[in-house]
């Protein structure tokens, strides 16, 4: 089975998890976009079962997103680097939600299997060809 490593830019706050994630996702709702300063997020559901901090303690934030779930994400406490995302939403909770761009290596060029909050898509971002496109969470 497959294993990755990831960590924040300062490397105190290190994560591994084993097999490919269950789902690749591009979230282009508000918060997402104020979380990563960019148009939208990419991450990696993966089982928490999974998913293990190996080195360092990260910090906690949360939000609420604006369907209304709670939303609470991990980052480091030197760099400020956010790494995961957790949700109370049904579906989401059996996973970490892993910024893609902390994972170690080549990963960050898997194709996303879903775009959520098209509906608050930038203008200039195009529709990813055989990307199951959602308005919001629904």
């Amino acid at each position: 089975m497959a294993s990755f490593t990831g960590s924040c830019i300062c490397n105190n706050i290190t994560f591994s998890y084993t097999g490919e994630p269950k789902k690749t996702v591009l979230c282009h709702c508000r918060q997402c976009q104020k979380l990563s300063g960019s148009a939208f997020t990419y991450c990696f559901l993966v089982p928490r079962e999974d998913f293990e901090w190996t080195t360092g303690s990260p910090k906690a934030g949360s939000f609420v997103q604006e369907s209304g779930i709670i939303v609470d994400y991990s980052f480091c406490p030197d760099c400020g680097t956010i790494m995961t995302k957790q949700s109370d939403k049904e579906d989401f909770k059996p996973f970490y939600i892993v910024q893609a761009g902390t994972v170690d290596g080549d990963e960050t060029k898997k194709k996303p299997d879903v775009e959520f909050w098209v509906s608050r898509k930038a203008d200039w971002v195009q529709p990813i060809q055989g990307v199951e496109q959602m308005a919001q969470f629904e």
